[in-house]
């Protein structure tokens, strides 16, 4: 049966717990939990011990939200899907998608569902993608075969995710840094929930979840997975065919429409015209996109996660941007 499985702060180390109660959604409510008595230090190793019904729930505890951690641990690799929702791929010029598009993220960005994001010193193009994080059970290797009938034995549960981005990085460096702009730390916000899956639940949850996200007050985007172009198992097996994965390891699906960066003629005669020239084309994409528009210090973000088939809700995020610290010498 599905549950609900988070990791909490507990002063000098983490805590795995599952929930008993409602999923929080703001960092200042109180959650119920029973403590999970583990050895796990990583997420792929807790799921072994769940799998294994060896990691049983043990004392009761109530916690404040705030104290939540990323349920996905670092040593996580971080594979991301982009344009893989149709609403994403035509506000960013590519209405027909001929090929599923896959890039990495440092798992250094990883941070709780309810930390701040930092907006690094130089950027003025901050983005939000709320995102579907799918989490592995077993390991990947050349020759895996994953469709609907065995993706259960690959994926062992789901994640809410935040995949930030700097777009000034992703679009006006030299040859375009993709994986810089979206690694820098605070970038992958997680959680509050893992939301950990038996192999028969997987196939069916996975393509039922609703996710959504708030700028303010302001929805801003509201997706199911149903939607997505490039489904979890046909990523999985196209991911094997030419990369290794272990368990724990997480693949982000996907951002639906409503990013700030939209593509438009004026842009797209930007990257055109001064592909060779990072400055000028930094200078100018940002006068095109308006970085003004862009997340500034002290807005919010709000994110949330449904399971629609099971009428379940898994939980929220609440993030603050904030900008870097300087230096203090």
């Amino acid at each position: 049966m599905a549950s609900m499985i988070i990791r909490y702060d507990v002063g000098e180390g983490a805590q795995w717990a599952v929930l008993t109660g409602d999923a929080p959604v703001q960092p200042d409510e109180t959650v119920a939990v029973r403590d999970l008595d583990t050895v796990a230090v990583t997420l792929g190793d807790l799921i072994g011990e769940l799998d294994a019904d060896r990691a049983l729930p043990g004392w009761a505890a109530t916690i404040p939200a705030r104290a939540i951690l990323s349920p996905v641990t670092t040593d996580a690799t971080l594979v991301c899907q982009g344009l893989n929702y149709h609403g994403h791929a035509a506000e960013s010029g590519h209405q027909v998608r001929k090929a599923n598009l896959l890039f990495g993220k440092a798992s250094s960005t990883l941070c709780g569902p309810y930390d701040d994001i930092v907006r690094p010193a130089g950027v003025d193009l901050l983005d939000y993608e709320a995102e579907i994080g799918i989490v592995l059970r077993r390991a990947l290797h050349a020759g895996a075969m994953v469709d609907r009938g065995t993706i259960g034995s690959y994926v062992a549960g789901v994640v809410l995710c935040n995949d930030v981005s700097a777009r000034d990085a992703m679009f006006a460096a030299s040859f375009l840094q993709w994986y810089r702009g979206k690694s820098y730390r605070t970038f992958c916000p997680a959680g509050p929930v893992f939301y950990y899956l038996r192999e028969s639940e997987v196939a069916d949850t996975i393509a039922n979840l609703a996710l959504s996200l708030r700028r303010g007050t302001e929805l801003r985007q509201a997706a199911n997975s149903g939607q997505l172009i490039y489904p979890p198992a046909e990523t999985l097996a196209e991911l094997a065919s030419f990369q290794d994965l272990k368990r724990g390891d997480m693949l982000l699906t996907g951002t639906p429409g409503g990013v700030i960066a939209q593509n438009s003629p004026a842009v797209a005669d930007v990257m055109r015209t001064h592909l060779f020239d990072d400055a000028r084309r930094r200078d100018e994409l940002r006068a095109a996109l308006d970085a003004p528009r862009f997340l500034q210090p002290g807005e919010t973000l709000s994110l949330t996660l449904h399971d629609i088939r099971a009428g379940k809700h898994l939980g929220g995020q609440r993030s603050v941007i904030v900008e870097e610290a300087a230096d203090v010498y």
